[in-house]
């Protein structure tokens, strides 16, 4: 009984020290939703705001192993938004990333967030805050992505 109890003891430890799987490689469906909460401090135009700022698409992308080395690959990544992150964190199943990003609209969008990732899928939550001329949008979101099977033949997709 002595032989099997040093062992179960250590299981614990032995699992917490366990890296955790890295996001594998192939095509993914990523979705972006995000919620404008105020403009220039007002909830009710922000109401107003949100019909006019949809979120985008889910879109498909084809990723290798060496997209997921580096969260700014596929954190927020779209054909929209381009980002560049300051801090970025990504181990033991947690990832936490803030940074700048642009799109065709806010030329500084300021973003926060943090997830979980495993090797089908992520889940990534984020707060910020954009700025353009004298407009001033804090909003929050939620960017998800799961592994939906292998590339098409040549990666198509991308």
């Amino acid at each position: 009984m002595r032989r099997i109890t040093k062992p179960l003891v250590l299981l614990p430890i032995l699992l917490a020290a366990a890296p955790a799987p890295v996001p594998l490689p192939g095509l993914w469906e990523h979705t972006v939703v995000y919620v404008v909460d105020e403009v220039n401090g007002s909830a009710l135009i922000a109401d107003q705001a949100q019909s006019m700022l949809p979120s985008p698409p889910p879109y498909r992308m084809c990723h290798t192993a060496s997209d997921f080395a580096d969260p700014r690959s596929f954190l927020l990544a779209s054909k929209a938004v381009q980002c560049r992150f300051s801090r970025y964190e990504m181990a033991s199943g947690t990832v936490t990333a803030a940074g700048e990003c642009k799109d065709s609209r806010y030329p500084a969008l300021r973003v926060d967030g943090s997830g979980r990732y495993d090797a089908n899928g992520y889940d990534f939550n984020f707060s910020g805050q954009a700025q353009s001329a004298e407009v001033m949008i804090n909003f929050r979101g939620r960017d998800s992505g799961r592994r939906i099977g292998s590339c098409p033949a040549g990666g198509a997709g991308r």
